[in-house]
């Protein structure tokens, strides 16, 4: 392993700034950096200064995807099933993670880091920005949850043309698609994405985790909203979050919420 470190961290106030570090090589991810990005995330998920995470790519791009040059040699099935799992983990702690996680992105997001930026609970990216879902090009399939993530941005039609094609997708288009949620100039990108990060950290910590929690295992009926309702509500209604919200209503002032 380098001693480069591939994951820099910054905190800033309540937000944490997650940073692949990879540069050189448009901040491919090769193994280790997918763990040094997952144990982070895991880090920050823990962190009681921590409210919400942005991540984001050094230099001129986001993320190019998978490194090619870790795909040289042939792998067996079990070894490429235990590399899968540490992906999964990955995807698992930004999708289902009980705090919120912005993708903000400059340059390409490709492939593996296409993947990573739809698993973000919002996107923002810069006018720079270029999205490639670059899988069939590698006679691969989609990473990271991406069949899941991408169709709920798009909706099937368009879900199968961007992972078939494997064609670029400039930023108007990826906006009007709905594949980002917004786009800034280059050097807006980073304040912008701690715009949005404060206003999902707003609220109290602990509902914003059980909405996150419950799209991850799937809201697909009216009736599975109810049952997420009778199974969690009750319980929100006996934290101290909600007592001293109700409290400083009656009061007429602003609830500081502690996530308890």
């Amino acid at each position: 392993m380098s001693d480069v470190e591939l994951v820099l961290r910054e905190q800033r106030g309540e937000l944490t700034l997650l940073t692949l570090n990879r540069p050189e090589r448009r901040n491919a991810m090769s193994l280790d950096l997918v763990i040094a990005l997952r144990d982070a995330l895991r880090d920050c998920m823990n962190d009681s200064q921590c409210r919400g995470i942005i991540v984001c790519g050094a230099g001129d791009h986001f993320c190019s995807g998978g490194d090619i040059s870790g795909m040289t040699e042939e792998r067996s099935i079990a070894e490429s099933r235990r590399r899968m799992g540490i992906f999964h983990e990955l995807a698992r702690v930004i999708v289902a993670g009980a705090k919120p996680v912005i993708a903000a992105v400059d340059g390409y997001a490709a492939g593996a880091g296409f993947s990573l930026a739809l698993a973000a609970d919002y996107l923002v990216a810069s006018d720079n920005a270029k999205f490639v879902c670059s899988f069939s090009r590698v006679g691969l399939q989609p990473d990271l949850g991406l069949l899941w993530t991408i169709r709920q941005r798009v909706g099937l039609g368009q879900a199968k043309r961007i992972i078939a094609s494997a064609r670029k997708v400039q930023v108007g288009e990826a906006l009007e698609l709905g594949l980002v949620d917004e786009v800034v100039a280059p050097e807006k990108l980073l304040d912008r994405a701690a715009e949005v990060c404060g206003e999902f950290t707003a609220g109290a910590p602990l509902p914003l985790a059980v909405m996150k929690q419950a799209y991850a295992w799937g809201i697909d009926t009216f009736e599975d909203a109810l049952r997420n309702e009778m199974d969690n509500s009750p319980g929100l209604y006996l934290t101290r979050d909600h007592r001293a919200a109700v409290t400083a209503f009656l009061e007429k002032r602003t609830p500081e919420f502690r996530g308890e």
